[in-house]
């Protein structure tokens, strides 16, 4: 009777066990999902700040005050 509760239990870690190995696949993805979507996003405001410094200059020499 006792080997029989011991089985289920082993058959219980294993799902534990491939539940938190899944989890931890999605958790790695996200993780590289996230650090790519930053990388993008700080380019993009590096482009938005030149944009927006050569506008200030620009607007200067046209207008000659600010």
């Amino acid at each position: 009777m006792a080997e029989c509760k011991c089985k289920e239990i082993i058959k219980g870690l294993k799902k534990e066990i491939d539940r938190l190995a899944e989890e931890n696949t999605n958790i790695l993805t996200i993780s590289q999902d996230h650090k790519k979507i930053n990388g993008d996003l700080r380019v993009e405001i590096q482009e938005k700040d030149k944009s927006i410094k050569e506008f200030k200059e620009n607007y200067i020499k046209l207008d000659g005050k600010r």
